[in-house]
C-alpha cells in the first residue's frame, strides 16, 4: 500500500511537470473554491473531453474503457469506480501540491487534469497531451465558496 501512494505521488509530480503546454488547467486549490456544481460540471467535462482526445487520437477503444469507467458502479458504492478513483488520486494530488509548496512556494501547483490522467493511468488509460487544453473554455457559473 506505501508503494502504491509513493508511486501515485510520483506521477502527479510528473504529470505537473510534464505539463508544459499553455493550457488552461485548474489548480486544485482554485478547484477546490469552485460551489459543488461548478466542481462537478468541471470533472464531467474532464471525462468527455478524455474521451473526445481519444477518439481524436484514434484510440476508440481506450475511449470506450473511459465511458465505462465513469459508468459502471460499484456494487458497494453510489458512484462509479472511475469516480471514486478519481477522487482518490484528487486526495493524493492535493497532499502532493501542499507538500510541493511548503517546501518551494514557487514551485507549479498540480491541477485536477493531473489527478485525471493519474487516474486513467492506472486504469491502463494514456492520455494525448491534448488532454490539458480539453477545459479551456470552462466558465464556472456559481459563486465561489465562502472560505
Amino acid at each position: 500500500m506505501r508503494d502504491l501512494v509513493r508511486r501515485s505521488t510520483i506521477l502527479l509530480a510528473l504529470a505537473a511537470m510534464l505539463s508544459t503546454s499553455v493550457a488552461q488547467a485548474t489548480e486544485i486549490w482554485k478547484f477546490d473554491r469552485m460551489a459543488d456544481q461548478d466542481q462537478d460540471e468541471y470533472v464531467g467535462d474532464l471525462v468527455v473531453g478524455a474521451q473526445k482526445v481519444l477518439r481524436d487520437a484514434g484510440k476508440a477503444d481506450d475511449a470506450e474503457k473511459v465511458h465505462h469507467l465513469f459508468t459502471d458502479r460499484d456494487p458497494e458504492s453510489d458512484i462509479s469506480i472511475g469516480m471514486g478513483e478519481f477522487e482518490i488520486s484528487l486526495a493524493k494530488a492535493r497532499v502532493a501540491d501542499l507538500q510541493r509548496v511548503a517546501k518551494d512556494p514557487k514551485a507549479l501547483r498540480i491541477e485536477v487534469e493531473h489527478a485525471m490522467i493519474v487516474t486513467l493511468k492506472h486504469n491502463d488509460i494514456v492520455l494525448p497531451k491534448s488532454f490539458m487544453t480539453v477545459m479551456n473554455d470552462f466558465k464556472a457559473k456559481f459563486p465561489p465558496k465562502k472560505k
